[in-house]
């Protein structure tokens, strides 16, 4: 069953307050395009953890915990937190992490962010980045940044305090579009928390600028009318690991089939060098994890590797784009795409997990798929490379069968017979690309994304996040499958996010 990427969320949170002020346009800093890689592929990721192999495991009741009270599941054992209360907390329907591609937490896993939607009434927050202590997971306020989408910030990985994101934000009715870098310092702690920041930005890009005649990007928006966005695309992926390059693209005010165009380009901040742009539809060339240039594809027939100035084409790779995956790089510092494939290209691979190798091209892998022994991909596989810390290690969130591997999910009410039992189905799991280690760690419960649903609830998929240490993914639920032998499939429940604290983390 084909599962594709995110739908594009437009989101206005011009409602918040500024905490701090736009300073004057400046320049940009970045290491090379080819640094190798920050990784250290550190084997306290998969200390303390079983490898079940394919075995069924037990689908245990348990019952929604309280906020912020430590519990083991019952049938993995790893340490487990609910974060929020979304409804308690902000009369929202939903506090999640923003989607697997990008970082919830920052560099030293200090500060993380998820995203608050949804209000029950007129007092619930709509549209909020809430920033949480990244240790003790205590809320400490909401951060005044307007990015392009949701999903559209982008965490240094060598600085705790700094954050970019192209500002959304509206002035005399045009947006903004000025790629920001916000600087986010500890203001105040409480019982050990971090309870307050302050935050200051800086321009280091005025994109606006490239639209008027004579601009860089003035002939490939002609004709378009007044630009209203500069974006990531429709599926956008981090910065590249130094914090130099970027994917984006300018909205066109047109869509094709219903999706969005852009004149697509690339921006490198040390060099202030724009990409050649081009017409795309959809989704907008994103910076390869090395930054040595960028990943794009447009259709299911294959993903291309590009020159990030010239768009060359240096290779086209069988791994269909418009799947849920996510980039990374292995422990010689390729960069990867990873992900799950259902009707790959010719000389591709069906499954769970696929990788390829965009540095040097050669061979697609399976380390989840039939070709090893493993069933048909089920619905709803999301994927998380951003453990940029341990290089080579994914997480991967599975809706599958709410009612568990042995249920049955051919209607739009699951039933299971007996035991609930799994193997993928409802389940978080890491892999390496490296050693092509498994490692099944916990079941996530949520049911609200469940394919044959009379409803589907998009905020209720598994959008597993990794930590930039690999020891810890945060997951949203609904919680719908306390009971798998009668799991609830509720397109309105809450929807709160998890943390799985792996053996290794010794925060």
């Amino acid at each position: 069953m084909r599962q594709t990427r995110r739908q594009f969320i437009q989101q206005s949170l011009l409602a918040f307050p500024a905490i701090g002020t736009l300073a004057s346009c400046g320049g940009g800093g970045g290491a090379s395009a080819a640094s190798v890689p920050n990784g250290t592929n550190s084997g306290n990721v998969s200390t303390g953890l079983q490898a079940y192999g394919k075995s069924l495991v037990p689908y245990s009741p348990l019952a929604k915990q309280p906020k912020l009270v430590p519990f083991r599941d019952p049938d993995f054992g790893t340490r487990m937190i609910r974060l929020t209360d979304a409804k308690a907390d902000w009369n929202s329907g939903w506090a999640v992490p923003a989607y697997p591609t990008t970082q919830a937490w920052n560099t030293d896993e200090s500060l993380l962010i998820l995203y608050v939607s949804g209000r029950l009434s007129s007092t619930g927050v709509e549209g909020g980045f809430a920033l949480l202590d990244g240790k003790t997971y205590a809320f400490i306020q909401f951060l005044a940044i307007n990015p392009a989408d949701i999903e559209q910030f982008y965490w240094s990985t060598t600085d705790p305090q700094t954050l970019f994101y192209v500002n959304n934000s509206q002035s005399t009715g045009s947006q903004v579009n000025q790629l920001v870098k916000a600087t986010i310092t500890v203001a105040a702690r409480t019982n050990g928390s971090i309870s307050a920041v302050s935050m200051s930005t800086t321009v280091l890009h005025d994109f606006a600028s490239d639209f008027k005649p004579g601009g860089a990007l003035a002939s490939a928006v002609s004709g378009a009318g007044t630009i209203t966005k500069v974006s990531g695309g429709e599926d956008p992926f981090a910065m590249s690991e130094d914090n130099d390059l970027i994917g984006l693209g300018a909205d066109l005010n047109k869509t094709s089939g219903g999706v969005e165009e852009f004149a697509a380009f690339s921006y490198r901040i040390s060099t202030g060098a724009i990409g050649l742009a081009f017409p795309a539809v959809g989704s907008v060339p994103q910076a390869l994890p090395s930054g040595s240039g960028t990943y794009f594809y447009q259709s299911t027939n294959g993903v291309q590797v590009l020159d990030a100035l010239s768009n060359q084409v240096l290779r086209t790779l069988p791994f269909d784009g418009q799947e849920h995956s996510d980039m990374l790089r292995n422990a010689a510092g390729d960069d990867i795409v990873a992900g799950a494939q259902y009707g790959p290209p010719s000389g591709g691979a069906t499954g769970t997990l696929i990788w390829v190798n965009l540095s040097k091209g050669g061979a697609v892998h399976t380390l989840i798929g039939p070709a090893n022994g493993d069933p048909y991909p089920p619905a709803g596989t999301l994927v998380s490379g951003r453990a940029y810390k341990a290089s080579g290690w994914v997480a991967v969130g599975i809706t599958g069968c709410p009612s568990g591997s042995t249920g049955n999910c051919q209607g739009p009410t699951p039933t299971v017979s007996g035991t609930p039992k799994t193997y993928l189905d409802q389940e978080v799991l890491i892999a390496n690309v490296d050693s092509g280690a498994i490692y099944r760690v916990a079941h996530h419960r949520s049911a609200g994304y469940y394919n044959n649903a009379t409803t589907n609830n998009y905020w209720a998929q598994p959008n597993v996040t990794i930590s930039p240490s690999g020891t810890r993914i945060l997951v949203p639920s609904d919680w719908g499958c306390a009971n798998p032998s009668a799991p609830v499939i509720d397109p309105s429940a809450i929807i709160d996010t998890y943390v799985i604290e792996l053996p290794g983390y010794t925060g």
